[in-house]
């Protein structure tokens, strides 16, 4: 068997199991749908072409994550720039949701919308770890700070959504558990 059959077929595994997560990742950073899919492939290209150092990783999901996590900060402000004039802005299209009759929708729309005001990092290791399932090590290695930061800013990001839901609860009138 030659070597890159069976680094293709590592990849194809690692690629299935975590390339929705990693949309979904860039999504909630606030990533236009097109910009996320393609940024999603690009990191698990790059992952493949350093595949023999990236398969030694306890966790290479992570090493795909800090890929995609600076190829959306590098090319963000210019897609941005180019399409400020195709897209609604992201508010008016999260507070579409709330249109929804389902309650489920309602519910993903405003914890979306409490998402995108936590501060970066605090957003990145609460989607890292919480919706992602990263354990603090992928978090930390996809971040590029300590497992030590990313306790910090998972704890920060957790308890100011709380807050964020908690407000939104008062103001829609509901109970403020």
């Amino acid at each position: 068997m030659r070597i890159g059959e069976n680094y293709d077929d590592e990849v194809t595994v690692l690629y299935r199991k975590w390339a929705g997560k990693v949309q979904g990742f860039l999504l909630n950073m606030g990533c236009d749908h097109g910009l996320a899919e393609e940024i999603t492939n690009d990191a698990f290209k790059g992952a493949w072409l350093r595949w023999p150092h990236v398969r030694t990783l306890d966790q290479p999901e992570g090493y795909v994550f800090m890929i995609a996590r600076n190829e959306r900060s590098r090319r963000q402000r210019k897609h941005d720039h180019r399409a400020k004039d195709l897209h609604p802005d992201p508010g008016e299209t999260l507070r579409g949701h709330l249109d929804d009759p389902g309650q489920d929708a309602v519910d993903r729309a405003v914890v979306r919308q409490a998402l995108q005001q936590l501060p970066p990092r605090p957003r990145e290791a609460v989607l890292l770890r919480d919706v992602v399932g990263l354990t603090e090590a992928a978090t930390a290695e996809a971040i590029g700070v300590s497992k030590g930061s990313v306790k910090r800013y998972t704890s920060e990001g957790r308890q100011r959504l709380r807050l964020l839901l908690q407000e939104f609860r008062y103001q829609q009138g509901g109970n403020d558990r």
